[in-house]
C-alpha cells in the first residue's frame, strides 16, 4: 500500500507543478453586439430606448461609449454628436406639494445632451424628444461603439443600424367618454349621452390625429411656444360653438383626478381655462384618465326632445343608462369629458369638445 500511495502524491504534485496561472484578466467577446432586431428605427421628436447588449460571456462590469456614427458612405454624421438642452427630474414631481411653476422648476435638472445616447452600463441605445433636429428621414445609420472591460478595450463597427423615421407623434390619444348627464333634485344622476372611444378604436382615433372634425373631440397644436413646456387650452363648446364658461370647468368628484391636477396658473379665459407645465412629456402620470366637468344648468340650455329621439330611436350616439321617466324628476345637467391623452411636443395645444344637443346661449 505505501508504494501506490507515494507513487499517488507524486503524480499529484506533477501536475500541480505543470498548472501555470492565467495571465489573461478578463474577457471581451469579438461577437458583443445589441440585442434585439436587425435595425432600430427612431421615430423623430420621439423617447425611448433599445434592449441591452448582448455580452456573449464577456468579463463584466463592461464599460460603453459611443465611438462613431456613420451614413451609408461611410461618413461621420455630425448631427448625432450637436448637444441640446434637455430637462430632467433632480427630485420626484408631487402633484400636491408642487403646485407653482417655481416649485416644479427647482426639481428639475436642465443638461445638454445630444439626440443618441448609449447607456455607459447595460449598453442600451436610448433617444430623446430632441431627435426633432435630426435630418434625412428614411436613411440608415451605422453605430460602432467602443466597450472596455478588465481584458482592455475594443471598437465593435456596426455594433448597430438604425434608421430614423417620420416624426413621432406630438400627442397621443389613448381613449375618451363623452357624456351629458342628467340631474334630479335629489341629487341622483344619469348618464344619458355617452360616447366611448376604446383603444381599439382606430378610425376614430385617427380622425382626432387628422383634425378633420368627424369627432366630438378635437386636439391641435396653436402655437411653438413655450418652446420648453406646454400650455393647454381646455375648450368646451355647445352644439352651437359657443364656449362653455371656462370658470365652472373642474375635476369630476372626489378621488378623481384631472388635467388641472397635474398642472399649474390656470387662467379661466372667454376661450377656455389654461394650464401650464414646463416640461413634456405631460402629464407627468402618464397613466391619467382625467375626469373633467362643466358647470350644471337647467334644461332651457338642452334640446331633451332632439337628445331623446336621435340618441334613443335614431341610435346617432351611443348611450349608457335608458332614458328616465317623468316620475324620475329630472331638472338639470352637467357635461363631462374623460380622456387619457398625452403630450410629447412642447408649445400651446387645445383641447376642445363639442356637445351635441345643448345650446349654452
Amino acid at each position: 500500500m505505501k508504494p501506490t500511495i507515494i507513487l499517488l502524491v507524486f503524480i499529484t504534485l506533477g501536475l500541480a507543478s505543470c498548472y501555470k496561472i492565467p495571465t489573461e484578466k478578463g474577457f471581451l467577446s469579438p461577437f458583443l453586439r445589441l440585442n434585439g432586431q436587425d435595425t432600430m428605427s427612431i421615430p423623430l421628436g420621439g423617447k425611448g430606448q433599445s434592449q441591452s447588449a448582448f455580452l456573449d460571456g464577456s468579463t463584466q462590469p463592461c464599460l460603453f461609449s459611443i465611438d462613431n456614427i456613420r451614413d451609408l458612405s461611410g461618413n461621420r454624421s455630425g448631427q448625432f454628436f450637436k448637444a441640446y438642452l434637455y430637462p430632467t427630474w433632480r427630485q420626484p414631481y408631487d402633484r400636491f406639494s408642487d403646485t407653482t411653476m417655481a416649485l416644479i422648476k427647482a426639481k428639475l435638472y436642465f443638461d445638454t445632451l445630444p439626440p443618441l445616447t448609449i447607456n455607459s452600463i447595460n449598453g442600451s441605445l436610448e433617444y430623446f424628444e430632441t431627435t426633432n433636429h435630426l435630418k434625412s428621414v428614411g436613411d440608415v445609420f451605422h453605430i460602432d461603439v467602443k466597450v472596455q472591460n478588465t481584458s482592455g478595450q475594443k471598437i465593435y463597427k456596426n455594433y448597430a443600424t438604425i434608421r430614423l423615421d417620420s416624426g413621432a407623434r406630438p400627442f397621443i390619444v389613448h381613449r375618451w367618454t363623452v357624456a351629458i348627464i342628467l340631474l334630479n333634485n335629489q341629487g341622483q344622476k344619469t348618464f344619458t349621452l355617452y360616447k366611448y372611444v376604446p383603444e381599439t378604436d382606430i378610425q376614430s382615433i385617427q380622425n382626432v390625429y387628422d383634425n378633420n372634425g368627424k369627432e366630438l373631440l378635437s386636439i391641435h397644436k396653436i402655437s411653438d411656444t413655450p418652446a420648453t413646456g406646454i400650455k393647454v387650452l381646455i375648450q368646451y363648446l355647445d352644439a352651437d360653438g359657443n364656449v362653455f364658461p371656462s370658470n365652472e370647468y373642474a375635476t369630476y368628484a372626489a378621488g378623481t383626478e384631472s388635467y388641472f391636477d397635474y398642472a399649474v396658473n390656470r387662467q379661466n379665459t372667454p376661450e377656455g381655462a389654461t394650464v401650464e407645465f414646463p416640461i413634456t412629456p405631460w402629464p407627468v402620470n402618464e397613466n391619467l384618465l382625467s375626469y373633467l366637468k362643466g358647470g350644471t344648468y337647467g334644461f332651457d340650455k338642452l334640446d331633451p326632445a332632439t337628445l331623446h329621439k336621435e340618441v334613443y330611436y335614431e341610435h346617432k350616439y351611443p348611450y349608457l343608462n335608458n332614458w328616465p321617466d317623468d316620475s324620475w324628476g329630472a331638472t338639470k345637467w352637467f357635461i363631462r369629458l374623460r380622456s387619457r391623452i398625452e403630450f410629447y411636443s412642447s408649445g400651446t395645444w387645445v383641447i376642445s369638445c363639442k356637445f351635441p344637443y345643448t345650446h349654452f346661449k
